[in-house]
């Protein structure tokens, strides 16, 4: 009777078993040493972002904090700066001292704004352009004279439009302010458009000027003055174009609110400034 057969039994490799092992321990060394790599360059990237960014928004401080230092000397009095000038309310209850007078400085294509402002309204220009965004000045400081031309020629549409002269009168001044009570004659108010649309219609707030303008103009110390939801205080239409400045810490308590200029003085209990 033969015996039964048994495979043969091949002995391991020890050498080459260590060789598979030193691999394998290189490879996961390797990948390690670039995974640690990659972490690296991702946390001095976001370092270099951060120091960017705080480099940025220092130099704009100390831009801005200059104009208000320059503001301040040119005033004469700290509190001409926060309480008076800035806060000025022009409407269709407080209209302007028949007295009042503004030094004017020519800024965007000719138009003139208060020389306080000056400066504030070219860097939010500048920077917008730096952000792509183009920023089209479309009226800026206006005459009582003015105005009054103004305001004749919405009367005149309206009532070639059929409605009578007190109907007229009362929706011209929905859209344009009367003589007198206009934002644009204290040099402190423009209207900014862009050259993809000049149109001055609710339809400016789909644009990027307006987007770019809503999320920035505080920054520069403006407001949009006739926002959507407040023609019930302001008593005048809703107005995405129109914006006014009211100074940097001003500007950012309105945003942070979402108030109007009304009810800011109102809660800030501050006097009406003429």
């Amino acid at each position: 009777m033969m015996g039964k057969r048994y495979a043969a039994i091949r002995p391991v490799n020890g050498g080459k078993l260590a060789q598979h092992r030193s691999r394998v321990e290189r490879r996961k060394v390797r990948l390690m040493r670039q995974r640690k790599i990659r972490l690296y360059c991702l946390l001095t990237a976001i370092c270099l972002a951060v120091i960017a960014i705080f480099l940025i928004q220092g130099k704009s401080f100390i831009r801005f904090n200059e104009l208000d230092k320059k503001i301040i000397e040119e005033s004469g009095d700290k509190g001409m700066l926060d309480d008076e000038w800035q806060l000025r309310l022009v409407n269709s209850n407080n209209p302007l001292d028949k007295d009042f007078t503004v030094k004017l400085k020519t800024v965007q294509y000719n138009h003139k704004v208060d020389e306080r402002i000056a400066d504030y309204l070219t860097n939010m220009i500048e920077d917008a352009k730096n952000d792509g965004v183009s920023l089209l000045i479309c009226s800026s400081y206006r005459s009582v004279a003015r105005q009054q031309e103004l305001f004749n020629e919405e009367v005149n549409k309206y009532v070639s439009a059929g409605k009578s002269e007190d109907e007229a009168l009362a929706e011209a001044a929905y859209g344009v302010a009367v003589p007198g009570y206009s934002e644009h004659s204290t040099g402190l108010a423009i209207d900014i458009v862009t050259p993809e649309y000049q149109v001055l219609d609710s339809g400016f707030e789909n644009t990027d000027a307006f987007k770019w303008l809503d999320k920035n103009a505080h920054k520069y110390g403006f407001v949009l003055r006739y926002p959507k939801d407040k023609t019930d205080i302001t008593r005048i239409k809703y107005e995405p174009w129109h914006y006014r400045f009211v100074g940097l810490e001003h500007a950012r308590e309105m945003k942070d609110a979402g108030v109007c200029l009304e009810e800011y003085l109102s809660l800030k209990k501050v006097g009406v400034h003429k």
